[in-house]
C-alpha cells in the first residue's frame, strides 16, 4: 500500500497541503522543470528518512523566507501494519515522531519505510569518487543491517581521534587509536566484503537482462588492507607506516580508502564504456538495491524515480521499467508530452505547477 496521505507545510516551494494517495501503487507527477517535482519526491524521501537525497540541510529544506516546516504522513504496508508519520523542525530542533513517539536517532527510521531513490546525481556512484561509491555500498549495507550505522560512526570518531593524534605527533597515544581503528574497521570491511559478493549476484543478473552489452560486468571490492584477514596482520602493517602517516597527519589506511571498480574482462569498466552506459549501470544499481532491499526486509519499498528515463531509448526505458523489484509504491516524474507513462495497477496522475499538485 504505502502512503495513504502527505503533508507538507512551508516545504521548499511546495504549496501547504494534504495530498490524498490512498489505493495508489505508482504516482505520477508531470510538469515543468523547476515546478516542485523533485521537491515532492524529496519530501516523501525526507519523512523515509529524515534527511535529504540531495544533501540538504534541515534549514535549506525551508520555504525562502520561512524558518521551519512540517511534513507528514499516514502509511500501511502489506495492508497490515499501519502509522503516522510526522518530522518537524522549528528554531533548529527537528522532532520526528512514528504514531506520536519521538524517535531520537533517524537509525530507528531505516526500517520503518524502506524507500530507494532513483536520481541524476546516481552517476557518481559509477563514474565518481571512491567516498561516493562507499557511500552507496554503506547506504545498502544499512538497509540489511541498521547497526552496521554504529559501526560506521564509531570508525569516524575514531577516525577524527587518530588525525589528530597525527597531526600534533603524540606517539604516545597513537596505538591506542591504532587499535581501535583496526578493530572496527575489521567489521565494516568484512561486512562490505560480503555485501559485495551478495549484490554482485543482483546486479550481474539485472546488467545481463538491461544492458544489451556482451560479457559480464562485476563489481571488485578494494579494500584499502587487501589481502590482510587477522587483526594483528593489519595492525603490524599500520604500526610500519607510522611515521609515513605522522609525516602526513593523516591516517592514510583503512575502510575510508576502500574503492570499489567494475570490471569487464579484466579491465576497468569507465575507462572505455560511454556516458550513456554509465548511466545505465547506475540505474541497475537502484534497481539491484532495491532488489536487494526486498530479499534482507519483510516489507517492499517504496520507489522515487526522478526524471531518470530522460536518456534512455524507448527499448531500454522498457527493459528498465520491467526490471524494477516488486515495490509497495512508486513515485515517477515526467515533462509534459512524454508519454511513456506505466498505466496499469492503480495510478494517480498529478500535474503540478508552482508547488501546487492538481491530481488528473
Amino acid at each position: 500500500m504505502g502512503f495513504d496521505t502527505v503533508r507538507s507545510v512551508n516545504f521548499r516551494n511546495l504549496a501547504d497541503s494534504r495530498t490524498n494517495l490512498s489505493g495508489a501503487d505508482k504516482i505520477f507527477l508531470v510538469g515543468l522543470n523547476g515546478q516542485g517535482k523533485t521537491n515532492f519526491l524529496e519530501m516523501i524521501y525526507y519523512l523515509c528518512y529524515a534527511s535529504s537525497f540531495r544533501g540538504k540541510s534541515d534549514k535549506g529544506l525551508c520555504r525562502h523566507g520561512e524558518e521551519g516546516f512540517f511534513t507528514g504522513a499516514s502509511y500501511s504496508f502489506n495492508n497490515q501494519q499501519f502509522g503516522s508519520l510526522g518530522i518537524s523542525f522549528k528554531n533548529g530542533v527537528r522532532t520526528t515522531k512514528i504514531d506520536e513517539k519521538i524517535i531520537r536517532d533517524r537509525k530507528e527510521l531505516i526500517n520503518n519505510i524502506p524507500c530507494v531513490v532513483f536520481c541524476h546525481d546516481d552517476l557518481s556512484f559509477v563514474t565518481g569518487s571512491p567516498e561516493r561509491k562507499r557511500w552507496f555500498f554503506d547506504q545498502t549495507l544499512s538497509y540489511q543491517y541498521p547497526l552496521y550505522v554504529d559501526s560506521l560512526r564509531r570508525y569516524k570518531k575514531i577516525l577524527n581521534q587518530r588525525n589528530k593524534v597525527l597531526k600534533e605527533k603524540k606517539r604516545d597515544l597513537l596505538e591506542i587509536y591504532t587499535v581501535q581503528m583496526v578493530k572496527t574497521g575489521k567489521e565494516i570491511q568484512s561486512r562490505r566484503k560480503e555485501l559485495n559478493e551478495l549484490f554482485n549476484v543482483h546486479f550481474s543478473r539485472y546488467f545481463k537482462k538491461i544492458s544489451g552489452l556482451e560479457g559480464d560486468l562485476t563489481i571488485s571490492y578494494q579494500p584499502s588492507w587487501r589481502g590482510m584477514e587477522e587483526e594483528k596482520e593489519i595492525f603490524d602493517f599500520m604500526k610500519a607506516r607510522e611515521e609515513k602517516e605522522i609525516f602526513r597527519g593523516s591516517s592514510l589506511y583503512g575502510p575510508h580508502r576502500d574503492n570499489f571498480t567494475f570490471i569487464q574482462e579484466g579491465k576497468n569498466f569507465t575507462d572505455f564504456g560511454s556516458t550513456g552506459q554509465m548511466r545505465l549501470i547506475s540505474l541497475i544499481m537502484r534497481i539491484a538495491q532495491a532488489d536487494f532491499v526486498s530479499a534482507s526486509q519483510e516489507k517492499k519499498p517504496i520507489l522515487l524515480l526522478d526524471d531518470v528515463l530522460l536518456e534512455l531509448d524507448r527499448e531500454k526505458r522498457a527493459l528498465f521499467l520491467d526490471s524494477l523489484p516488486s515495490y509497495e509504491q512508486a513515485f515517477f516524474t515526467f515533462l509534459p508530452g512524454d508519454d511513456t507513462y506505466t498505466r496499469g495497477g492503480n495510478s494517480l496522475f498529478f500535474d503540478i505547477e508552482e508547488g501546487v499538485l492538481s491530481k488528473r
